[in-house]
């Protein structure tokens, strides 16, 4: 006699499973294989934690107001809003100018801001795209503003003087000394950061 598998599933939720007719249709789909894929390896990845969003997006804004910053001074460098600028933000750019010519300086830091802003956007891609070395870079640059802030207000080995500050300048000292501060904090002490610091393609 010829064994049969005389077995039917009891319920009528296993039987529209195993449905040949229905399981072909799903398989032939490219698209619902497609978004099952997208949606478990959603489940399965790791949330960007808040602070490589935030630093990232710190990053592009200063690059765009560098950029706009650069094109004011270099454009209408005899504008009241660019003699503001030269005025108010020096803080921003943490190079020594010396003493240079009053006309001058404006185009000085023009050309300053332009580099700043390159440097500053670069810096924000790299993050986007989560480029390890650019952590390092992040955490050098960082601490580089804060030793300069540091030396230039507290006139550190003869370098600056607190009196060429005015208090626009001050509160402008603080924030981005704060802002990099805590780039600084966190790329050092953020747990397991190399490893959280990938992108999923």
């Amino acid at each position: 006699m010829e064994a049969r598998n005389q077995w039917q599933p009891v319920t009528e939720i296993y039987q529209q499973i195993i449905d040949p007719v229905s399981a072909a249709n799903i398989d032939d789909d490219p698209m619902t294989m497609v978004n099952a894929a997208r949606r478990a390896r959603s489940l399965t990845e790791p949330k960007v934690p808040f602070g490589i969003s935030a630093i990232t997006f710190i990053y592009f804004l200063r690059g765009v107001i560098y950029s706009l910053f650069a094109a004011k001074l270099i454009a209408s460098p005899d504008a009241e809003f660019s003699g503001s600028i030269t005025l108010h933000c020096p803080a921003l750019i943490p190079i020594w100018f010396g003493s240079p010519d009053a006309k001058a300086l404006p185009t000085i830091m023009g050309e300053a801001f332009v580099v700043l802003a390159v440097l500053s956007l670069g810096i924000a891609f790299l993050w986007l795209n989560r480029w390890k070395p650019i952590l390092f870079i992040s955490m050098a640059f960082s601490g580089y503003y804060l030793a300069y802030v540091a030396i230039s207000y507290f006139n550190i080995g003869g370098f600056g003087n607190p009196n060429l500050f005015s208090p626009m300048q001050v509160d402008l000292l603080v924030v981005e000394g704060s802002l990099n501060l805590l780039t600084f904090l966190f790329i050092a002490l953020y747990p397991d950061l190399k490893n959280t610091f990938r992108r999923h393609y």
